[in-house]
């Protein structure tokens, strides 16, 4: 098989760039389905941002805060936003937070959830074009990716170093899955710290990304110690970077080749 064309359409959406990347087997074939993905997926994040910004007055989150209970009863999706957001507060013991400045505040979770929802909406599908090899949509360096069964192509993704974003510390070959990085110079105005904070970054692998996103949140709000509990009590994959400096990779729980990063 010849080796794919990767076609880019970056969108910017909730103050972040958001990539739509898809590999196909014909350039001149797949603009047309790259551009009919970004008329898709910026109308979802559009609506998404709309209904659950803390920043915008009339969003869901706001008149939620503001007291209108009835959202729970009235507005399905942010049930399941709010019952997601509280089933992680529980699994991580505390580390996510959705309360995390006092009012209930989705961020944590929001982005990696509606990236998660927009790949499987709109990119997935793509896949059941003959053309269209794999997909993925980045959200401000978290991803959701799939690729056709047949298929042995692979997202290369790298893992920036939190002290120079311009170097790479790390990198993994993601066909199917998603990744997600958490760390302070990452939009981390969400994290509440739990424990010490002796933690620079936090990267987790997982097949979703809200699973991936609350994770490594979860282990920088709640510092090294927390965070090896929880990666071994939950088989998580990924690594993370002290703030001396020290990286750890992780494989489904296990700490292996600690090294300088």
């Amino acid at each position: 098989m010849s080796i794919p064309f990767i076609i880019h359409r970056t969108l910017q959406e909730m103050t972040i760039p958001f990539t739509i990347s898809l590999a196909v087997t014909d350039r001149a074939a797949g603009a047309p389905l790259l551009t009919q993905a970004a008329e898709q997926v910026s109308t979802a994040l559009a609506r998404i941002n709309r209904l659950y910004s803390p920043f915008r007055e009339t969003s869901l989150v706001r008149r939620f805060q503001a007291g209108d209970q009835e959202l729970l009863l009235t507005e399905p999706e942010f049930q399941e936003i709010y019952a997601a957001t509280l089933a992680a507060a529980h699994y991580t013991q505390g580390d996510f937070d959705p309360f995390f400045n006092g009012a209930f505040d989705p961020t944590g979770y929001v982005k990696g959830w509606a990236v998660e929802q927009i790949t499987t909406a709109f990119l997935t599908p793509l896949l059941a074009n003959p053309r269209v090899i794999a997909v993925s949509l980045n959200g401000g360096g978290d991803l959701q990716a799939a690729t056709r069964p047949d298929s042995a192509f692979t997202w290369h993704i790298g893992i920036e170093d939190p002290a120079n974003p311009q170097r790479i510390i790390a990198a993994y070959e993601l066909a199917n899955g998603a990744v997600a990085t958490s760390a302070e110079n990452k939009r981390g105005h969400h994290i509440r710290h739990t424990g010490p904070g002796d933690l620079a970054q936090v990267t987790v692998l997982a097949d979703h990304l809200a699973d991936a996103d609350v994770w490594a949140t979860a282990g920088m709000a709640g510092g090294e110690a927390r965070w090896q509990t929880h990666l071994a009590a939950n088989q998580l994959t990924g690594l993370y970077i002290t703030a001396d400096r020290v990286l750890h990779p992780f494989t489904k729980g296990a700490i292996r080749d600690v090294q300088t990063a």
